[in-house]
C-alpha cells in the first residue's frame, strides 16, 4: 500500500486501490473501540482502508477525511475495484454479453481467470465476467496489459505540464475556473484529480455538482478540467496523477497551488439577468422587484455536514404548518432546525426571508449540496418564494411538502410540477 500525501499546505491525500480497501454498504457508526464510544458516521459507498480486524470488528481509515475508527465488518465489502470505462459484463470469459456496467461503478472482485475477472456489480447485485483491463485496480497476471493497443509494462510517468493557471498564480479567474495541462508520457489512460483548500487548519476538498468531494476523482483521459464553485481570494492546492492499467505514476508529490482573485459583480449581475428573464417568462417579474427591496442580513452555514445530517434526520416526518419538531415540520422549519444545529441563534424566518439571506444561484447546474432551492406559484400570493427546500445532489431536493405529506426527496426537474416552478437557488455557505 502506498500513500501520496498532499498534506496541510503541501499535498492532497492519495491512496491507491489494493486488497486492503473496502466499500461501506450503509451509513455506519465509526467507534473508538470495538462496540465502544461513537466517533462519527461513515457514509454509505465510502471507500475505507482496512487496517486491522478483531472478531466481528475492523479498524478502518475513512479515506475521504483521513479519520480512523472501529466499524462492524459485516458492512464492509472487501476486494473492490472501480471501472475505468463502461464495460460489457459477460456470461463467461469473452462469452455472451449480459449487460453493461457503467464507468465509475464499484464492483466486488470474486474470481480471476487469465485476463478476465468475475465481478459483482454492487449497485444492482448482478454478476458477470469483465476484462481486467477495464478495472482501475491492478489484477495479478503474468501477462502484460494493453492500453489503446499499446503494450505497457509499467505505470505512466508524472511528467505532465500544467499550462494554466501558473503554479503560485495570483488573482486566478473563477466561475468558471479551468485547469489545462499537456499529457504525461508512458501511455496514461487517465488522470486522478484532487483540489482542496485549507480552512481552520484542515484540508477541505472542493465538491462537484453532485456534492462528491474531488479527491482522486477519475476524470478520464482529458487535458483540461473546469469548476464553477471556487471561492474568491482563496488559496487552492491541486493534485494530478496519471494512471494506466499497471498503476499510478510515481513521484507526483510536487506542490502546485494558486490563489483566486476578487469576486466581481459580473457573476451577480449575470445571475440576476437570468433570473429576471425566467420570471418575465413566467409573468411574475413584479414579485422579483418587491423581493429585491427587502434583503435580509446574510446567514452563513459554517458546518454543512452537520446541517445536512440534521435535515436528513427529519426524513419521513409529517408536514405541520409552523412545525419545528419530529412530530411535525414545514419547509422553512426544516431549514431552521438545520441552521440551529450549526450554531444559528437568530429568529425563525419564512421561505421568502430565507431566500433573501444568501447569495442567489441562477441555474440548477450550479447548485451544490446544502444550497436552498426556491419555488413559486404563478398565480395568487404577493410573495415570490412560496416554497423552499434543500438541495442534496443528483438533481434531488429534500423538503416538507404540504399537509398530509411527509418530509421526502423530489426531483428538481419534475416535468409537471417542480421543474416549472423553480426560480433560483440560494447559497448560505461561504
Amino acid at each position: 500500500m502506498k500513500k501520496k500525501l498532499f498534506t496541510l499546505f503541501l499535498f492532497i491525500t492519495y491512496l491507491s486501490f489494493s486488497q486492503s480497501l473496502g466499500l461501506i454498504t450503509t451509513d455506519l457508526n465509526s467507534r473508538k473501540s470495538p462496540g465502544g464510544e461513537k466517533l462519527r458516521v461513515i457514509k454509505k459507498n465510502q471507500v475505507v482502508e482496512i487496517l486491522e480486524s478483531k472478531g466481528s470488528w475492523s479498524f478502518v481509515n475513512d479515506i475521504s477525511v483521513n479519520k480512523k475508527g472501529w466499524v462492524s465488518k459485516k458492512y464492509i465489502i472487501k476486494n473492490i475495484s472501480v471501472l475505468s470505462t463502461d464495460a460489457n459484463s459477460r456470461k463467461s470469459p469473452g462469452g455472451k454479453k449480459l449487460r453493461v456496467i457503467k464507468k465509475g461503478q464499484y464492483v466486488e472482485l470474486l474470481q480471476t481467470k487469465g485476463n478476465w475477472v468475475f465481478v459483482r456489480d454492487i449497485e444492482f447485485n448482478k454478476k458477470g465476467w469483465v476484462s481486467a483491463s477495464l478495472l482501475s485496480k491492478n489484477i495479478n497476471s503474468s501477462k502484460k496489459q494493453k492500453v489503446d493497443n499499446i503494450v505497457v509494462s509499467k505505470p505512466p510517468n508524472c511528467d505532465y505540464n500544467i499550462i494554466s493557471p501558473a503554479n503560485g498564480g495570483k488573482n486566478v479567474k473563477i466561475n468558471p475556473f479551468i485547469i489545462k495541462w499537456t499529457h504525461a508520457t508512458g501511455s496514461p489512460k487517465g488522470y486522478l484529480f484532487s483540489i482542496a483548500k485549507v480552512s481552520n487548519g484542515k484540508l477541505v476538498y472542493v465538491k462537484n455538482k453532485s456534492g462528491v468531494e474531488i479527491n482522486n476523482l477519475n476524470i478520464g483521459f482529458v487535458s483540461s478540467f473546469s469548476l464553477s464553485n471556487l471561492e474568491a481570494n482563496t488559496q487552492y492546492f491541486i493534485s494530478l496523477i496519471p494512471f494506466n492499467d499497471k498503476g499510478e505514476a510515481e513521484n507526483c508529490d510536487g506542490l502546485f497551488s494558486f490563489t483566486t482573485g476578487n469576486a466581481t459583480n459580473n457573476n451577480t449581475n449575470n445571475s440576476e439577468k437570468i433570473i429576471e428573464k425566467r420570471l418575465t417568462d413566467m409573468g411574475i417579474l413584479w414579485k422579483w422587484k418587491n423581493f429585491k427591496k427587502n434583503k435580509k442580513q446574510r446567514i452563513y452555514i459554517n458546518d454543512i455536514d452537520k446541517f445536512m445530517n440534521t435535515v436528513n434526520s427529519y426524513m419521513g416526518v409529517p408536514y405541520k404548518h409552523s412545525g419545528t419538531s419530529y412530530s411535525g415540520i414545514d419547509c422553512s422549519g426544516l431549514i431552521y432546525k438545520g441552521l440551529q444545529s450549526t450554531g444559528y441563534s437568530g429568529e425563525r424566518l419564512n421561505a421568502q426571508m430565507l431566500a433573501q439571506s444568501g447569495r442567489l444561484i441562477a441555474n440548477k447546474s450550479s447548485l451544490r449540496v446544502g444550497d436552498l432551492v426556491c419555488f413559486t406559484n404563478t398565480t395568487g400570493a404577493n410573495k415570490l418564494v412560496q416554497h423552499i427546500a434543500i438541495y442534496v445532489g443528483n438533481n434531488k431536493f429534500l423538503h416538507a411538502p404540504s399537509s398530509g405529506k411527509l418530509v421526502s426527496l423530489e426531483d428538481i426537474n419534475h416535468p409537471y410540477y417542480w421543474g416549472e416552478r423553480f426560480i433560483f437557488g440560494v447559497r448560505l455557505t461561504k
